[in-house]
């Protein structure tokens, strides 16, 4: 007997969702779901509305800091799948996925995909604190997996490994999907820029975790070998993370610096394809980087850090120049290099193009999903 199609996307803001599962929520309606989105709203559930989904207002709290607001979350998700009935939860990123385990702990009628986008911040702290945490999730997440209805996605090869061997999830849980994808009849290769300066553009929240630090260091320095360079820095600050970027340090950092500018978020992240000639990423760990995924869908050649995630899109001396983390002479030579070989950058952004039109594209990532969701049939 075929279960209810009924389909809860749990996600920790509005914006994310909007941002990287909205083209699967709306085929899922196409395809005779009924669809739910349990977020907190940061002022944009009201745009998630008028695309015709329920939408449940969460107060989910970042982080794990307090006990209180974990049962909090909990309550208000076990609230929520007994009002709406759903069969199944798609729970993205570690957090959602903790909550959805313990708030089904003793549900066995909701079937679970549990979506890790990345293995997050938190898994590269240090701190005794946030050691002591990381523990906690992990029993939590070693536990819950073996859950009988119940898929992990995964974006990379390191993580699968991860979940399969320090999670002890069997590999026919275990799905490679590539991130959220990227669509590619949308974001199309554009030829690059014919004019200076090369461009070397920065997209996504501006913490440390992404490397924003380094990549000012190393560009500077770049820059007083080659004048005819630029770097643009596209994005939001994020206070709410554990290691952010502050506001003051990034204009004390690039003050009276021409050769740096922050612009912010755009609406349409074309056009920064469009006038720049390197895409640059220097995360510490990713699951799959969808602002490299629309650089590379754009034909960009990128620079990149060689780590989990990243390194699925980036490919060194294939499409990419790819550094070590935290080496600042290496990522200095990447951008000099890269600079001022136009050839290179031309082969490289073509490559690029080719990988997402792979498996990388947004239907795929589609197609692949909705092929989980039947499985629990």
């Amino acid at each position: 007997m075929e279960m209810n199609k009924k389909l809860l996307f749990l996600v920790t803001e509005d914006w994310y969702f909007l941002s990287h599962r909205l083209p699967l929520a709306l085929e899922c309606k196409k395809k005779g779901y009924e669809v739910y989105i349990g977020c907190k709203d940061t002022g944009k559930m009201d745009v998630i509305k008028n695309y015709g989904f329920n939408c449940y207002n969460l107060k989910l709290y970042r982080g794990y800091s307090s006990i209180f607001k974990i049962f909090m979350n909990i309550s208000e998700i076990r609230k929520m799948i007994r009002i709406t009935n759903v069969s199944i939860i798609h729970a993205v990123s570690v957090q959602s996925i903790v909550l959805t385990l313990l708030s089904t702990l003793f549900n066995k009628k909701v079937k679970v995909i549990a979506a890790l986008t990345g293995l997050g911040s938190l898994f590269l702290a240090k701190s005794v604190k946030d050691k002591v945490i990381k523990f906690f999730i992990m029993i939590v997440l070693v536990l819950g997996l073996k859950k009988k209805y119940l898929k992990v996605i995964v974006q990379n090869k390191d993580d699968e490994k991860f979940v399969n061997k320090n999670l002890f999830c069997s590999k026919n849980k275990i799905a490679i999907i590539r991130g959220s994808g990227v669509n590619i009849d949308f974001h199309k290769f554009q030829s690059e820029p014919s004019y200076p300066p090369i461009t070397i553009s920065y997209v996504g929240r501006l913490i440390k975790d992404k490397g924003i630090e380094q990549l000012i260091e190393a560009f500077k320095l770049a820059f007083k070998s080659n004048k005819k360079i630029k770097l643009l820095l596209v994005g939001s600050f994020d206070s709410k993370n554990p290691r952010p970027i502050s506001k003051n340090f990034l204009e004390n950092t690039i003050k009276n610096d021409n050769s740096i500018e922050y612009i912010g978020e755009v609406k349409d992240v074309r056009e920064i394809w469009r006038i720049s000639h390197i895409a640059i990423l220097l995360s510490r760990r990713e699951g799959l980087p969808k602002s490299l995924l629309e650089a590379a869908a754009a034909g960009r050649a990128i620079i990149s850090s060689d780590v989990p995630g990243s390194r699925e899109i980036a490919v060194n001396s294939i499409n990419a120049e790819t550094v070590q983390l935290d080496d600042i002479n290496g990522l200095t030579k990447a951008i000099l290099y890269l600079a001022k070989n136009h050839k290179v950058r031309k082969i490289y952004g073509l490559k690029s193009r080719k990988l997402v039109e792979s498996d990388m594209s947004e239907e795929q990532v589609i197609i692949k999903t909705l092929s989980l969701y039947k499985s629990f049939n």
